[in-house]
């Protein structure tokens, strides 16, 4: 059994050369541009897969904190749009009274306590609040009513704690189902770059027990917490696996 590392920049202009020397396809492919659907190329096949460990991850922050599906709010069974993008606190409230109008009523916050308040100008209203929505991420709770409404638990703005590098033909690393071969956390906002290293974080490594695989492939998909695709916005990240195999 053999040890390889296995870098991958989705950055990469490259191409696989074949077999017989010619030239072959693109080693990076991105679907609909999104460095976070690829499918990377290898240069070489490895044969009967022992397992792939995560040795380190260089991620920019590019996805939006407010974005698709999350990005909605129910107000007396009205949905109201809040535009995906990068909202610190005071461009999130301006963004929430901008999407419901002066009309039905306005936002504000404390951070105090770091919670919402809805203020009604058009008499008692109900929150219907669904998991997962804006107005949940707020802190407000479903059929929350009246012409002033506190929520009820503490905002986050910033939800995106960690993602989740699913490679479809490596596995998960766990029994539980979920796509998620190695897990990422996120310790800053839009701007920043993760930089995960196995030596400061935790050692995670997926076996593989079918020793008929061959990989000469990736194709990896990177996750949010709640298993939906991200977008990072054209930035590109890479990452290393250490393989071990018979060839």
């Amino acid at each position: 059994m053999n040890k390889y590392q296995i870098h991958v920049d989705t950055a990469s202009a490259g191409v696989v050369q074949s077999y017989s020397g010619q030239v072959g396809q693109a080693s990076i492919s991105k679907e609909n541009g999104n460095p976070f659907q690829v499918t990377a190329i290898l240069g070489n096949r490895h044969r009967a897969v022992r397992s792939a460990a995560l040795k380190d991850a260089q991620i920019p922050v590019g996805f939006y904190n407010v974005r698709e599906p999350y990005n909605t709010m129910n107000v007396n069974s009205i949905v109201y749009t809040v535009p995906p993008g990068n909202y610190n606190l005071s461009s999130m409230t301006d963004a929430l009274d901008t999407a419901v109008t002066y009309a039905v009523g306005s936002f504000g916050s404390t951070s105090v306590t770091n919670q919402f308040s809805f203020v009604s100008n058009s008499g008692s209203v109900t929150l219907n609040v669904q998991a997962l929505s804006l107005l949940s991420f707020l802190g407000f709770t479903d059929g929350q009513f009246g012409s002033t409404i506190l929520a009820t638990n503490s905002y986050i703005i910033n939800f995106d704690t960690y993602v989740s590098i699913w490679i479809q033909n490596i596995g998960t690393s766990s029994l539980d189902g979920q796509q998620i071969t190695y897990k990422v956390p996120v310790n800053g906002g839009s701007g920043s770059i993760v930089q995960y290293t196995e030596g400061s974080n935790w050692y995670q490594k997926v076996c593989v027990t079918d020793r008929s695989n061959r990989l000469d492939r990736l194709q990896i998909v990177v996750l949010d917490r709640f298993g939906n695709i991200l977008n990072n916005n054209g930035l590109d990240w890479s990452f290393t696996l250490e393989i071990e195999s018979d060839t």
